[in-house]
């Protein structure tokens, strides 16, 4: 537990920063508990934070911290690995305001950006000159230029792109005491009469590394992935002077940087894979060397048996870990590139029939279409968080503390097994991905860091790899830099002369040594220091309503499964994490609320009780993205439900989630006269809006003329073939609000020879209440759903429901929150209607000239995936159809409506969803298959008509 004590120079600090800056200041126990983590191992608290909205700001912080006494720490996205990001230090964070690309060139093949932009925005940018940024880290979505610059990253392709370093000219940053300096080429012969800042620094550092110029070039290790230590060797090897270079790969400990240009690539007009599966795990290694000189090469990854394992666990990932065999215990990808598609395809093609003759004889795939490519890159990405759904024990994780060290790839069998070796000694286990063609693999170690031992034998293990790799000629760091975790190893790397040299470079930048202190340049603190997860860690979980056994046992293992990689931090793809995506605020991300359970859980925040916790989890829409988008599966939906419920036992529940938590018992009082409820609901609805907590802008639907349940019971029933029973849920929204989808859904049915029956009596699946925490209630109605339903799929038949959410509550939270053993049944046979109709080999909807635009519900894209979409739409003959990646409409259920949400239920939309409806043409449908996604298209597309999805299928003839 972190104790948050007030900080005098803290203080002294927030006034005056609040005075001077036009960013956001913020010393508060929520944000530098939210700011004390990254993606590391590490825990340690910041003074305060920055917000910065420009290079002014920035310099006026940097000054101030200086006049303050206080330690400075620039951040981009978070996504560091070896604890660079955290520290008892100001924090800068540039990911909110700070993220432009300000100008691309393309004559020049050049970018300028500021430090908080992320690399596939920058790629977005570039990609319509047919340029992209060559490093590309698997954390491409969520890192930023900023943090890509201070660890020197590199990526898949570096066997052509190299490092960050290698495409950066110039760099614009804020020096130890707020001054601006500028940093780019000059000539060697021109350093001496530089003038200002940049040329005395240029002729300090030169005067500090050119007498030990043999020395450096000795030492350094002649590898391809080098970024421990400071680039004294690019700075000697250089025909001119750029201290540019010496700022990256420097974690920050240098100068702060605001702006950089960048140089760009051509994007290869072609690209194929080829998959080479391994049945030894080693082997993969020793042919790496024996692939690295086919022509066309652009990549050379791998993955092990464990990734593959977790991909298979996880439904975004399970199509394609069957890309690879399933006896696969190594994987490497082997991309090629070039000109023409036909040439693509003949490299690869003619390198899968040489394959089998390489080490350990693999087997090959060919993969050209660019759907394969992607969904196999994606889970190459994906390898971090993959590899953590593979421990058995619920404290044990695959530990990243040696996991980026750079060897030369010829060596890398022999060293692999000697790592092995160590790990095996020391009575434990590993899992590894990462960049076999540059010697840079990513080797995880399995330990429970809360027991004293695991910590010191991360310490002794730690240690012995610094000496093997320094023995095989190595770097400590290929990739993911020095950090907390390895700056205490380099004096074993490097010896104390180059270690000296650093220290001088260092006071030549940094003389008060206020830069991120701590990192790369001793004193450094022992590696097994400040753990996040240390043996002195406890965590109080409460005794909770869901079933916790599948994520590990209780709450707060749940919660710890989050490791800080941030996926949620991404902003132009997926659905994961709405909230985080339009306000860009920490607190808002999964990572951020999971951070703060965590902390309520060990007693640094009032446990259940924080009002901190409550104000971070009020703008998650519990839209079940992260279920599956986040690799790790933290699903913050089931946990917001879990923690409200909590909160309520505490506090009480109040209006707001009474009134829409039981909208079913509301609904279905209305039903029996919903002309009447209507009109009162006219005639009241300020008051009704007042009581409800729900926002004056919004109007509430309005409920059906006729329930469709008094509907279905009037209409004939049509004759069935002898094909099973469906029985139709009709659910709460679709039954009692707007009946066209389940009328529709009838109609589609029967057109397929089905028996549509319904609950022998109104059900409703508590998705309402799950979703306000009303877990008791939520828990009832499910009790009675099962007892209604189990009997009808006992004499089996499918459950089939339209509202996506609805229907997959029954296969999700009901299991863990009713907890009787036939809820098993209830979820295997309860299905979409996208599922059970894609399921059917010889179903023919018919035709149905057209276009069509269409939105997925957040439940059904993160539990169901939107394949059987496509696969029933596919079958509607003369059907033009575009499945968007319109994230969350941003209603989800009925956050839209309340008090408070308007503006990030509206922006949410506003990302994708809107622009696409808005740019359609009036002729064409509107496809959402959420009741409250299709009210959402209608406010704020002028009243746009989206039909569900069974409405379309009951249009085709």
């Amino acid at each position: 537990m972190l104790v948050i004590q007030p900080d005098v120079k803290g203080a002294r600090l927030e006034r005056a920063l609040k005075d001077r800056i036009r960013g956001e200041t913020r010393f508060d126990a929520k944000s530098r508990l939210l700011y004390s983590t990254d993606a590391s191992l590490y825990q340690l608290l910041p003074v305060g934070v920055v917000i910065p909205r420009d290079a002014e700001d920035v310099m006026a912080a940097v000054r101030l911290a200086a006049e303050n006494g206080v330690p400075v720490l620039p951040r981009g996205g978070g996504t560091a690995l070896a604890g660079q990001t955290v520290g008892p230090a100001l924090v800068l964070d540039f990911g909110k305001y700070m993220n432009r690309v300000i100008d691309i060139d393309p004559d020049r093949r050049r970018a300028v950006v500021q430090p908080g932009v992320r690399l596939d925005r920058l790629n977005r940018a570039a990609a319509p000159h047919g340029l992209t940024f060559g490093p590309d880290p698997a954390t491409i979505r969520q890192c930023c230029l900023g943090g890509m610059i201070g660890n020197n990253s590199c990526g898949a392709r570096s066997l052509v792109y190299g490092k960050t370093g290698d495409h950066v000219h110039t760099l614009d940053c804020v020096l130890h005491d707020g001054a601006a300096a500028h940093f780019g080429s000059v000539a060697r012969d021109a350093v001496p009469t530089m003038a200002g800042t940049e040329g005395e620094l240029a002729r300090r550092v030169l005067g500090i590394l050119e007498p030990e110029r043999e020395r450096i070039l000795s030492r350094y290790p002649k590898v391809p992935r080098r970024v421990s230590g400071y680039n004294f060797d690019a700075m000697l090897e250089a025909p001119d002077v750029n201290l540019a270079h010496m700022i990256v790969g420097s974690e920050g400990t240098l100068a702060t940087v605001v702006q950089a240009e960048l140089g760009l690539v051509p994007v290869p007009p072609h690209r194929g894979l080829v998959l080479l599966s391994f049945r030894e795990r080693f082997t993969s290694m020793d042919a790496t060397p024996f692939i690295l000189d086919e022509p066309g090469l652009t990549a050379l990854e791998i993955v092990d048996s464990r990734v593959m394992q977790g991909a298979r666990e996880l439904l975004d990932f399970r199509a394609t870990a069957a890309l690879a065999s399933p006896d696969a215990l190594g994987v490497l990808f082997c991309e090629f590139s070039g000109q023409t598609a036909d040439e693509v395809a003949e490299r690869a093609h003619d390198f899968a029939r040489r394959a089998p003759g390489l080490p350990g004889n693999p087997t090959a795939g060919v993969f050209l279409s660019a759907r394969d490519q992607t969904a196999a890159w994606a889970l190459r990405q994906a390898a971090t968080g993959l590899l953590y759904r593979t421990t058995a024990h619920r404290d044990i994780k695959p530990q990243e503390f040696v996991e980026d060290t750079g060897i030369a790839p010829e060596k890398l069998g022999a060293y692999t097994r000697r790592f092995e070796e160590i790990v095996s000694r020391n009575g434990t286990s590993l899992g590894f991905f990462g960049h076999a063609g540059q010697g840079c693999l990513h080797i995880r170690v399995d330990l429970n860091l809360k027991r004293g031992e695991d910590v010191e034998r991360m310490q002794r293990i730690a240690h012995e790899v610094a000496e093997l790799v320094v023995e095989f000629g190595g770097s400590l760091s290929g990739e993911h830099g020095d950090g907390l975790s390895r700056s205490e190893f380099l004096p074993i790397m490097f010896g104390p002369e180059i270690m000296d040299l650093h220290r001088q470079v260092k006071r030549a930048f940094d003389p008060e040594g206020r830069m991120n202190p701590g990192k790369i340049v001793p004193p450094v603190q022992r590696m097994s220091e400040n753990l996040r997860f240390g043996d002195d860690y406890r965590a109080h979980p409460p005794q909770t309503w869901f079933d916790y056994t599948n994520d590990g046992g209780d709450f707060a293992v749940a919660v710890e499964k989050c490791n800080g990689m941030g996926v949620c931090r991404k902003v132009d793809a997926g659905t994961m994490c709405p909230s985080f995506m339009v306000t860009l605020e920490e607190q808002h991300s999964t990572r951020g609320r999971a951070n703060l359970l965590r902390e309520a859980m060990q007693g640094s925040l009032p446990g259940m009780r924080s009002k901190e916790v409550l104000e971070a989890l009020d703008l998650c829409l519990a839209c079940k993205a992260c279920k599956t988008e986040c690799p790790v599966g933290v699903d913050m939906a089931r946990y917001k439900s879990e923690f409200l419920a909590q909160h309520h036992r505490e506090h009480g529940v109040d209006r707001k989630a009474q009134f829409f938590g039981r909208i079913h018992d509301v609904a279905k009082a209305a039903s029996i006269a919903p002309g009447f409820a209507n009109f009162g609901n006219r005639m009241m609805s300020g008051m009704i809006k007042r009581m409800g907590g729900i926002d004056p802008r919004r109007e509430m639907p309005s409920f059906a003329p006729e329930p469709f349940r008094r509907w279905f019971k009037r209409r004939p029933a049509a004759p069935a073939d002898g094909k099973p029973t469906v029985i139709l849920l009709d659910d709460t929204f679709n039954g009692f609000f707007g009946t066209e989808p389940l009328k529709a859904t009838v109609t589609v049915l029967e057109r397929a020879g089905f028996q549509v029956k319904l609950p022998q009596r109104q059900v409703c699946c508590g998705r309402a209440a799950i979703s306000k925490g009303l877990l008791d209630h939520a828990r009832d109605l499910q009790t009675d759903l099962l007892n209604t339903l189990v009997p009808e799929v006992e004499n089996g038949a499918w459950i089939v429901g339209v509202e996506p959410s609805c229907i997959l509550t029954l296969r999700d939270e009901l299991p863990d929150l009713v907890r009787d053993g036939r809820t098993k049944a209830l979820a295997a046979a309860s299905v979409t209607l996208e599922e059970f109709l894609a399921a059917l080999p010889d179903w023919k909807p018919g035709r149905l000239e057209g276009r069509a635009v269409v939105h997925g519900h957040c439940h059904q894209k993160s539990l169901v995936g939107m394949e059987p979409t496509r696969a029933v739409l596919s079958k509607v003959e003369g059907l033009e159809f575009e499945i968007l990646d319109s994230g969350c409409c941003g209603m989800a259920g009925s956050f839209g409506y309340e008090e408070g949400h308007y503006d990030v239920s509206k922006a949410c939309g506003e990302r994708v969803l809107f622009p696409a409806v808005r740019n359609s043409a009036p002729a064409d449908y509107v496809v959402a298959s959420g009741f409250s996604c299709r009210h959402q298209i209608a406010d704020f597309c002028d009243g746009r008509k989206s039909v569900s999805t069974p409405e379309l299928l009951a249009l085709a003839k």
